[in-house]
């Protein structure tokens, strides 16, 4: 008898599995730009029957915003129960600007720090009209906590009801500075809900716990400060890689993961990445000299032009295995911020993200 192969999430890993009741078939659509993520996700919460729960890492009273509120007041009015996690971020950056660094253009600070009382009002609103609202990570005294973020972007809608939940996990954030930039995330049903679901309500309890747990076809991956998965995980993934490796982030950092993408690539895995052309971030970014001793390496190096030449997109594509989600891949912050990805060998899955790499290559400029 033949033995099985191994399923290549397993390889060398410790995995919880989740006991489900049904096991539910998994669909994957990856929405390209924030328009297509909030006409999804309006449609879904129009559909709600139960509860919506939100998680983001940074959210505005803008354009952007204001439109997301207003469809979930809508859903409020019909009874159903929200809940929102909002990271103290928001009080150190609005409009990707510092709120509380002086700056000599005093208009543009006063402008900034409006933008981000008005979005304290915006919170004050909703939870006037009943939406529970939580934040996450406080910044502690004289700021000693400002790395220590919870970085997560995630929607979960009806998790109690499975033949009609639905979430979403990517890189996107509710505000307009992030629609201007390159990002996705991705629509998902199936047995995958209820894990996310669940993480959802450890940060809301401020139970943050970094794991694996397998579903029906991939893994949900989740980073705590004091329990690091991703990162590991990824490593351990780009050394098993045979034929390719494709990476997109804005942020892509480290000593591991950039010799572990050159070993592959000397072992004949071709390996591309795709990063900004112009980063929004001086700091843990990709260095030229970074991206230089990737070329050296072997691996070929893109720089996104389109989007004024930001991509905020965060994917792998290992081989047939696809990973997606909130994570940078950035080992310095790996311990330090909260995250949560999905890694799947589903085929439809794989060629969705495959397409969107690929497109985001041909619209970047290749370093030499």
């Amino acid at each position: 008898m033949e033995e099985e192969k191994p399923f290549i999430f397993l390889a060398n890993l410790p995995v919880i599995y989740y006991n489900t009741f049904m096991r539910l078939k998994s669909s994957y659509e990856l929405l390209q730009n924030v328009e297509k993520f909030l006409v999804s996700f309006e449609e879904e919460v129009r559909r709600a029957k139960s509860s919506i729960d939100l998680q983001f890492y940074t959210f505005e009273a803008d354009t952007v915003g204001k439109r997301a509120v207003k469809i979930l007041f809508e859903a409020k009015k019909r009874g159903i129960r929200i809940r929102f996690l909002q990271d103290h971020f928001i009080d150190l950056f609005h409009n990707d600007r510092s709120i509380r660094r002086p700056r000599l253009n005093r208009r543009l600070h006063r402008s900034v720090v409006n933008e981000w009382n008005e979005t304290k009002k915006l919170l004050a609103e909703m939870e006037k009209k009943g939406i529970e609202i939580k934040r996450t990570n406080p910044l502690g005294l004289f700021f000693r906590k400002a790395l220590q973020r919870d970085h997560k972007k995630m929607v979960i809608i009806d998790s109690e009801l499975p033949s009609k939940s639905v979430a979403y996990i990517g890189g996107i954030n509710l505000c307009e500075h992030n629609a201007l930039w390159n990002d996705f995330m991705v629509k998902m049903t199936g047995d995958m809900v209820s894990i996310i679901q669940e993480d959802f309500n450890l940060t809301w309890e401020d139970k943050n716990i970094g794991k694996i747990t397998k579903y029906s076809d991939g893994i949900v991956l989740t980073d705590s400060r004091k329990s690091p998965q991703i990162m590991p995980y990824l490593t351990n993934l780009i050394d098993h890689a045979e034929k390719s490796v494709i990476v997109e982030s804005p942020y892509l950092y480290g000593k591991e993961i950039k010799q572990n993408l050159i070993d592959a690539a000397q072992k004949g895995v071709d390996v591309s990445v795709i990063v900004p052309l112009h980063n929004n971030k001086r700091f843990f970014a990709p260095s030229g000299r970074f991206l230089k001793k990737l070329i050296r390496g072997g691996a070929h190096v893109y720089s996104f032009e389109k989007n004024g030449g930001m991509t905020h997109a965060k994917a792998m594509l290992i081989d047939n295995a696809a990973v997606f989600g909130s994570s940078n891949f950035n080992e310095f912050l790996s311990g330090r911020i909260c995250e949560i990805n999905i890694a799947t060998e589903n085929e439809d899955m794989v060629r969705q993200l495959r397409k969107k790499l690929e497109s985001d290559m041909q619209v970047s400029q290749k370093q030499s």
